[in-house]
């Protein structure tokens, strides 16, 4: 069976890109530790949502990259194939995920939470991803306005509304 192994520049930059993640995280976890108050269990502070999420991205970013080391251990080979097509490909979904989202930031306070949501989403599922479109529809309503109604009525979080209320 052939797998496509990263080259060793792909490794380096990915452990370069994993590396960046860990420094990320170690800053926020610095600055929610130093500045915002973690409250208690039953009144949580400020503190905890970001050191959470600090702990977890430095977790991972660990875990990707003893990934790649033992990607790269496992794999024996030191074959320098290029494939221009695998990463034009992934060149290309990273700016169509970038453009995606500069343009829902500006589009967020202009047309509400909810057609955001689902504008991202079906760009993102339907046009970079080609998924088929019915589940892509079902997947895309369904989150943009799960989504809302548990940010709106559960957590009781104020998100703007678009034209006619949505």
């Amino acid at each position: 069976m052939n797998v496509l192994r990263p080259t060793e520049s792909e490794t380096w930059r990915q452990r370069i890109g994993a590396l960046a993640l860990v420094a990320v995280g170690l800053l926020f976890i610095w600055r929610s530790l130093a500045d915002l108050p973690f409250g208690t269990i039953d009144n949580p502070g400020p503190g905890i949502a970001p050191l959470a999420l600090a702990i977890l991205l430095v977790v991972f970013a660990l875990w990707s990259m003893a990934g790649t080391s033992a990607d790269r251990a496992e794999s024996g080979d030191n074959t320098d194939v290029e494939e221009d097509t695998a990463e034009a490909g992934a060149t290309s979904h990273a700016v169509f995920i970038i453009l995606g989202v500069l343009v829902s930031a500006v589009a967020f306070g202009v047309i509400g939470y909810r057609l955001t949501v689902l504008g991202l989403l079906l760009f993102y599922l339907a046009a970079v991803e080609r998924k088929p479109i019915i589940p892509t529809l079902l997947v895309s309503f369904g989150i943009a306005f799960g989504s809302h109604a548990l940010f709106v009525h559960v957590l009781k979080v104020s998100l703007p509304s678009g034209p006619g209320g949505l």
